[in-house]
């Protein structure tokens, strides 16, 4: 029995540990704050590698020798960086069956990188992407001058671009959303600050883009906008090959003990 009982709890310990957690390639530009986002997502269970972007064909390279299941691309930087095999290898990792979010107050991890909301908010979109069965987290600023290879990257995958530049408050936020799940809106970094227009209704490509966070004042102006593809299984939540066997040697070993009269 006591042999039974560590089958089961070993088998178990690892189904649960695999889910919903990704593992992420997260872009490295300019400034600073990489660390601790990587920190952040590394403690809600995602495996986190930093590439170096602004290093041409490091991303493509990235995609092409690893397996990931979410592609944060944070355009912390004025300048452009992307070229053609990055650019062809992010439209071979993304398609429109996975989620999608476009973050213009993503600055806030640089000027306030462990701010307590700003981290739940990070930690929401890498558990809804991988219900999604993978996706992108676009975060970038405000254009002209700050979005350079976030518009490059939602133009090749059939969105609208990041547009202006805008400091009006936050006075809309989505009370349904699953981003915002635990989060104070008002205290996430965007209010007075100059942030960009995210994409919102139907794209080129066929995808929705919802607003889940902004101002509605004047017109709908969102800074944070994103699809997600909830339905069907979440491919973390499949056990392992391991994991299987593991359960499989249970199940047996309950059957020959039923055989055995015991």
């Amino acid at each position: 029995m006591k042999n039974l009982v560590i089958l089961v709890t070993l088998a178990f310990s690892l189904v649960t540990t695999s889910a919903h957690a990704g593992k992420i390639l997260l872009t490295e530009f300019d400034y600073s704050g990489y660390t601790e986002m990587k920190t952040n997502l590394e403690n809600a269970g995602h495996t986190v590698d930093i590439i170096d972007a602004t290093v041409a064909g490091n991303i493509a390279t990235a995609l092409a020798t690893n397996t990931y299941d979410q592609l944060f691309l944070w355009d912390l930087t004025n300048t452009t960086y992307l070229t053609a095999p990055d650019l062809t290898a992010i439209s071979n990792f993304w398609s429109t069956d996975m989620g999608m979010v476009v973050d213009t107050r993503s600055y806030g991890y640089d000027h306030e990188p462990n701010e307590a909301n700003g981290l739940q908010l990070l930690q929401n979109i890498a558990a809804n992407l991988d219900l999604s069965g993978g996706g992108m987290w676009i975060g970038s600023d405000h254009d002209p001058g700050w979005a350079y290879n976030a518009n490059l990257v939602l133009d090749i995958l059939g969105f609208d671009a990041i547009t202006g530049s805008f400091s009006d408050p936050v006075n809309f936020a989505d009370p349904t959303s699953v981003l915002l799940d635990g989060v104070t809106p008002n205290n996430l970094w965007a209010a007075g600050k100059s942030v960009g227009k995210a994409p919102i209704g139907v794209q080129a490509n066929g995808v929705e883009m919802f607003m889940h966070f902004g101002n509605n004042d004047n017109g709908v102006l969102p800074y944070i906008s994103a699809s997600f593809n909830l339905q069907g299984p979440n491919s973390n939540d499949i056990p392992e090959p391991g994991t299987l066997v593991l359960l499989s040697l249970a199940l047996l070993f309950i059957k020959e003990k039923k055989i055995l009269g015991h």
